[in-house]
């Protein structure tokens, strides 16, 4: 019985870890796929105005996902090494908080929600699994730790003097990127007005 039992629990041990392993970034890959691999062929010519560019990409949900944004990664759309490959100056990580199952553009309610099963695959501090501001706080509390742990190689622009100082620091240094944290809906908000200052403090 005792051997029944252990065998049981490892298999139930290995199969949480199986789940929690594999399970977000089989996600990932199905909702943000890449259609056509790299490497994207582009001419002369067109590499080199891509240079001079100030390119900046205005949504990312990339916060969402369980993986490291300062590592490059096989999936998703964006992570800092591609960034500064693809002289990316500016990118928007906009965080998601809520989606209704079978989204779609002409009719969605609120009463199913997508991001409570991705928390906690992925992990997420419990505070976040019925929360939509925690949710939010928790995506930006990761940007800040990439940002301050990516060596300067990603700056996390909050101010007009953030901007400034980092557009005038691109001048003069290559390999570097910014980003700005953005939200898609005021659901996070809770229905407090002082939810805004709370958003405002992480950097939205």
């Amino acid at each position: 019985m005792k051997k029944a039992l252990l065998i049981l629990a490892s298999l139930i041990v290995l199969i949480l870890v199986g789940v929690f392993a594999f399970v977000p970034a089989q996600i990932e890959r199905s909702l943000n796929r890449v259609l056509h691999a790299p490497p994207y062929e582009a001419s002369e010519k067109a590499k080199a105005l891509h240079q001079q560019l100030f390119v900046a990409d205005l949504h990312a949900d990339s916060l969402l996902w369980n993986r490291n944004l300062l590592e490059r990664s096989a999936r998703g759309h964006v992570d800092v090494p591609r960034l500064i490959e693809g002289n990316v100056a500016l990118q928007s990580f906009t965080i998601v908080s809520k989606t209704p199952r079978g989204q779609n553009i002409e009719e969605n309610d609120d009463s199913t929600d997508n991001i409570t099963r991705l928390a906690l695959v992925n992990l997420w501090p419990v505070r976040t699994w019925s929360s939509l501001k925690e949710r939010a706080l928790w995506q930006a509390q990761r940007m800040h730790e990439y940002a301050a742990n990516s060596q300067g190689k990603l700056t996390l622009i909050k101010t007009k003097n953030d901007l400034e100082t980092y557009l005038a620091r691109r001048q003069k240094e290559q390999g570097i990127t910014a980003g700005f944290l953005g939200i898609e809906g005021a659901q996070v908000l809770e229905g407090k007005a002082d939810n805004v200052d709370a958003m405002f403090e992480a950097g939205f």
